[in-house]
């Protein structure tokens, strides 16, 4: 069952964090300015950060997001609520599934997280993570399934975008050298299980 949800996340799916002086009745008006400003700032250090990603997923927070979580973890980490996109169950079964969508920090970007029994089991993201490493058509065919991550990522030069996370199965994402080209490696257990490109050179 619990591949069954993996495989239809995967494909569903191609941030807290001075007192004035008393002084006598002349000087009254400026007791009441620092108090002013102090309650402003108090208020504005707790607030600020949340303001500045306005409640959006980052790569930064999509990071921190770990196979387990309970929903309302990852609603703490990305300060805002996720919005149902699909749901199957009901509410206390084992089985209840509910995956939710999350606003992110960029133009075109996408994130979803799917939770079941109440706890994290998938977590994917398009254009919210990226990784600056490139690949060739001539070292994805040098990539065999089997490799461990450590050769993989030594042929590659890197690690790519983690994409997709369930448990022990993780799929990241490269860039190629030309507009549009891509690749994506699949790895369960720490080991290369599947490999895709469009459009290498």
């Amino acid at each position: 069952m619990k591949k069954l949800v993996i495989s239809a996340a995967l494909v569903l799916s191609l941030g807290l964090a001075g007192c004035g002086e008393t002084t006598t009745k002349e000087e009254s008006p400026k007791v009441e300015k620092p108090v002013a400003e102090t309650s402003s700032e108090t208020k504005q250090e707790t607030t600020a950060p949340v303001a500045k990603e306005d409640g959006k997923l980052t790569e930064e927070k999509f990071k921190q997001i770990k196979d387990g979580m309970t929903y309302e973890e990852i609603v703490k980490i990305v300060g805002a609520e996720g919005k149902i996109i699909s749901e199957t169950g009901s509410a206390g079964e084992p089985h209840h599934t509910v995956m939710y969508e999350f606003e992110t920090d960029g133009v075109m970007a996408s994130s979803t997280m799917m939770f079941q029994g109440g706890k994290l089991i998938n977590k994917a993201q398009f254009g919210v993570d990226s990784s600056d490493v490139e690949i060739t058509l001539d070292q994805f065919n040098k990539l065999e399934n089997g490799m461990t991550k450590e050769q993989v990522f030594e042929i590659l030069g890197g690690e790519g975008a983690v994409i997709s996370e369930s448990g022990d199965l993780v799929m990241y994402s490269y860039n190629g050298k030309s507009l549009g080209a891509n690749a994506s490696l699949m790895f369960q257990g720490g080991k290369l299980m599947n490999k895709t490109q469009l459009g290498l050179e």
